[in-house]
Order: structure tokens, then sequence, then C-alpha cells
């Protein structure tokens, strides 16, 4: 039998009116490969009227955050962004974002800084880095 729904929801009071940290109790449902994976990659994504958490299973306990910044969105730009990137599996992508005069591109890759990738990602940034105000380049690693 399907699951019909796309999502799942309840309703959690909050501890106190002034909290804005809040513990989840999340049943992770069957999602492929959970229960080979050791590890869970927890992205938070808030704006101003919410917050969004995916999860993902992975190998790594140390994976690459890749944060752009830029001013001109061109349909080139983007061409060449992606044939940069594609070399490299993404477990997560935030899309291009546009806010003002700038647009901004996260994406996370699944290797750390001392991977043989880390220099190839960086070379190859390196190629493009004139069409871009800001690139970062951070390790995220197991929360403590």
């Amino acid at each position: 039998m399907t699951n019909l729904y796309l999502t799942n929801a309840y309703i959690q009071k909050k501890a106190n009116e002034n909290d804005s940290n809040i513990h989840l109790n999340i049943v992770i449902p069957k999602i492929m490969d959970l229960q080979d994976s050791p590890y869970l990659l927890i992205i938070q994504s808030t704006t101003e009227n919410n917050s969004r958490i995916t999860i993902y299973p992975i190998m790594n306990e140390k994976i690459i955050k890749l944060n752009l910044i830029g001013q001109d969105v061109s349909n080139e730009m983007v061409e060449i962004l992606s044939n940069t990137l594609k070399k490299y599996e993404i477990i997560h992508s935030s899309g291009i974002l546009k806010k003002r005069k700038d647009f901004f591109y996260e994406c996370y890759l699944n290797f750390n800084l001392s991977d043989a990738k880390s220099k190839d990602l960086k070379t190859s940034l390196d190629k493009i880095k004139n069409i871009f105000k800001e690139i970062k380049i951070e390790e995220i690693g197991l929360k403590n």
C-alpha cells in the first residue's frame, strides 16, 4: 500500500512564550539507506515566517558546504555553475535565491576538506571566481 501523504505534521506547545529553542521528536520514516548510514545531515532553512528542516542519511562524518554570492544572475552563469559542480555528489542544494541585487546559492557536497576532491573543487572555483562576489567553502562536522 502506498502512502498518499506528502508530509507529516503535528502541533507542539512551546515550553514558554519566550522560548526559541524547541526539542523535536521526529519519526524518520523508511528512508532508503537510513539503516546503512551512521550519520544524519540536518539542514535548517529559516525565513522570517518559517523554518524548514531537511534530513539526509549520509556516510561521512564531515562534508563540505559551498556558499556563493554574486550579483548577475544569467542563464550563462547558471550553466557555468552547473558544469562546474556536476562532477561532485551534491547532497542538497538551496537553489538560486535573489535578494535585492545579490543572488545566493548554497550546496552540500559529499566529501570533506581532506579529500582530494576538495583541492579539485578549489581549482574549479578559482576558474570562475570572477562571476561571484564571494565564495566560501566550509567543512560541516558532527555537532557536539
